[in-house]
């Protein structure tokens, strides 16, 4: 596999970079032409071409991405998982106490005082995480660990590079990150946190972030770029105690949908920029709104009991 060093221009060719900061991997103008992701096909597809377009770096209107505590926990967590270098240059743990101005006694952290304001701007280049949330962290980061794939080495290889391609029927360019391209193999994995790694729980996040889509990609991308590509697993841990791990992996007839899914939104996105206009959910569709078998059948459960049928 090559490597390209990216020099801080505009994506022109297809192939695996690296040196690319994750801001200007998700911001407009990383290649020559429009660029699409994972999670813009993915929001096409379980929402619409309108919320993926809001949200697209593209459109010069959409709006700004604003991380939440739980994205910077995720972040966090995947650099001490993957042995990312530089974790202390980007992170840093907020105190639990600072000094009172008058008497010098610990107080709790208040980000309202002159103290901790003073704290924060001077560590403003770095992410700042709560002892607490950096305690989260570790404990996520041991049980990881004690999965059977994880000590095989599935999380072994090049961290912090992206795949482009450049898409030949609509001419969009494809850009994907993988959180590890396997040296020895293709066995691609991606962390994800979960406020839970029940069944039903992670059968539910699938479906409504459809992470299917998300491997499929990664798949189209390596056969473009002749990289190896063997499956992909998914790999929850959960933020709260206990911290369970639990290792998915994705069907190989899931990822064949995912890969037609995708082609339709590549399409999708093309006619709506050639027509300039994004369509919400079911816009022009004024059929009958059913209700659902489940909710049908509750209604007539009640109804006999009631004695109306």
């Amino acid at each position: 596999m090559q490597v390209i060093p990216w020099d801080g221009q505009p994506i022109t060719q297809p192939g695996w970079y690296s040196n690319i900061p994750i801001e200007r991997y998700h911001s407009a103008g990383i290649c020559d032409g429009p660029a699409v992701s994972s999670s813009n096909l993915r929001r096409c597809w379980t929402h619409s071409p309108a919320h993926m377009n809001a949200e697209w770096a593209e459109n010069p209107e959409a709006e700004p991405r604003t991380a939440t505590r739980a994205m910077i926990l995720g972040q966090a967590a995947h650099h001490l998982f993957l042995g990312e270098d530089g974790f202390s240059a980007k992170f840093i743990a907020q105190p639990a106490e600072y000094p009172d101005k008058k008497t010098g006694l610990k107080k709790p952290w208040h980000n309202g005082s002159d103290y901790c304001k003073a704290w924060n701007d001077k560590f403003s280049d770095r992410v700042i995480v709560t002892l607490k949330e950096l305690q989260a962290i570790i404990e996520m980061a041991k049980s990881m660990a004690l999965e059977p794939l994880v000590k095989e080495g599935l999380l072994t290889g090049h961290v912090e590079c992206s795949g482009f391609i450049k898409d030949q029927e609509t001419g969009l360019w494809i850009k994907v990150r993988p959180d590890v391209i396997p040296t020895d193999g293709g066995d691609f994995a991606d962390l994800k946190t979960a406020a839970e790694v029940t069944t039903p729980a992670l059968m539910s996040s699938i479906r409504s972030y459809a992470y299917h889509m998300q491997g499929a990609l990664i798949w189209e991308v390596c056969e473009v770029l002749g990289q190896p590509f063997e499956s992909f697993v998914l790999m929850f841990i959960e933020t709260t105690r206990p911290f369970c791990a639990r290792t998915a992996p994705m069907d190989d007839k899931d990822l064949a949908f995912g890969r037609q899914q995708n082609r339709l939104m590549l399409r999708k996105i093309r006619e709506c920029m050639e027509l300039k206009h994004f369509p919400g959910p079911g816009e022009g569709d004024l059929s009958p709104m059913p209700l659902s078998n489940d909710e049908r059948q509750r209604i007539e459960t009640r109804l006999k009991v009631e004695g109306l049928i």
